[in-house]
């Protein structure tokens, strides 16, 4: 389903994604730290421990920067081409 022109419910539906791509901004940003983090802590960057910290950051910036994807994804198909977002969980989602 598309919206044509802005009205009201399109500009609350953009706000609502916006506040949603900001929060995954954020989240991708902490997770890209910490990965960053234990980089350092590690300096040859290898996987010694499959479950250990870096596997842990490196999975988790992973993710982040998976959902911020599709929420700018979604966000873009709003703004842009006035598509309203089918609401799916992340984990159901392939995009």
């Amino acid at each position: 389903m598309t919206i044509s022109e802005p009205s009201a419910t399109r500009r609350m539906l953009e706000d609502s994604w916006r506040l949603r791509l900001e929060e995954a901004h954020v989240h991708y940003r902490r997770a890209t730290d910490q990965y960053r983090k234990s980089l350092q802590d590690q300096p040859d960057g290898r996987l010694h421990n499959p479950s250990g910290a870096l596997a842990l950051a490196r999975q988790a910036e992973s993710e982040a920067l998976a959902e911020y994807t599709r929420v700018l994804r979604v966000f873009t198909e709003l703004t842009v081409n006035g598509k309203i977002p089918e609401e799916r969980s992340a984990a159901g989602s392939n995009g």
